[in-house]
């Protein structure tokens, strides 16, 4: 649950939203990149959790000529939420709120909550009521912000690049900034 949290801390979206206004404008990547870079195009922390693995990350749209800028300024927000201190109370109550609230807003798909309940019965051996998510969530702490944002950066990178990859920094450029701070 905590991945889940610091996604929705890191949050991001992009410079046009079809969606409507207001979603994720408030979360780190939004503030933080999108705000400040016209240059960036769209900035979105992921997350998908299995049994035993998972993957955590950050995807960004951008020109070639931005892309090791956005690079630099991404691992920046990556290494912040990992550094004791650097997010706040206010940002943690938020994100826990959106987490909730996208949590009970997707149980409102039949689809979703079919998948929902064969995913937990393979999972857990039984469904699970949402409260317990739902308290789980509440139960996050700025501590366990800080502790599972280390891990992935402790964890060999994972790199792609699409389009025009002239201004790509190699893997290990990319990589050796998250050892060198």
């Amino acid at each position: 649950m905590v991945l889940t949290v610091l996604q929705m801390l890191l949050g991001g979206g992009g410079s046009f939203s079809a969606g409507g206004p207001g979603k994720g404008m408030f979360s780190r990547l939004y503030l933080n990149v999108l705000n400040k870079f016209s240059e960036v195009y769209s900035i979105s922390a992921f997350n998908n959790i299995y049994n035993n693995t998972g993957i955590f990350g950050i995807q960004v749209t951008t020109g070639s000529d931005f892309v090791s800028k956005v690079i630099d300024i991404t691992v920046n927000e990556l290494l912040a939420v990992a550094t004791s201190g650097q997010v706040n109370h206010v940002e943690l109550d938020r994100a826990k709120q959106a987490t909730k609230s996208a949590i009970l807003m997707n149980l409102e798909s039949r689809m979703v909550v079919s998948e929902d309940i064969g995913r937990q019965v393979l999972t857990y051996g039984e469904r699970k009521p949402v409260d317990d998510f739902l308290k789980a969530v509440d139960q996050v702490t700025l501590k366990d912000i800080t502790s599972i944002s280390q891990k992935p950066l402790s964890s060999p990178l994972t790199m792609a690049s699409y389009g025009d990859v002239l201004y790509v920094p190699s893997y290990e450029s990319v990589s050796n900034q998250f050892r060198s701070k």
